[in-house]
């Protein structure tokens, strides 16, 4: 488990990273929703007192693929991002919006709610 501070480095660097192929790699803005999707869900984790490998258990998914989820290495399925949920005790509300009519999607965006009793 990270840190904080190589937490916030490992942050920083991939931050650097998605900046400097930000001209010449198409998928940076991709990049950059996995980072802050990972952010959303490390922050309701830790808010909820929770390890990664009780989080991993609950949701039937391996602790270093939580990290990798974590660390912005890729937006997991709905169904994954379901059982996260259930697992911290949030429900997660996904909006993606495609647009018909031009190739355009707009971001994954999630929003938590804490469920009671659990």
């Amino acid at each position: 488990m990270m840190g904080r501070s190589r937490w916030e480095t490992y942050r920083a660097k991939r931050l650097r990273e998605m900046e400097a192929d930000a001209r010449s790699h198409p998928d940076y803005e991709q990049v950059g929703r996995d980072l802050e999707l990972g952010d959303q869900l490390r922050k309701i984790r830790k808010r909820r007192g929770l390890a990664q490998k009780v989080v991993a258990e609950r949701s039937r998914m391996s602790q270093p693929a939580l990290s990798r989820i974590e660390g912005g290495g890729g937006i997991p399925d709905i169904a994954t991002l379901l059982r996260l949920g259930a697992a911290m005790g949030v429900r997660f509300r996904v909006e993606l919006v495609v647009d018909d009519d031009t190739t355009e999607i707009e971001p994954l965006t999630v929003h938590n709610r804490q469920l009671a009793n659990i």
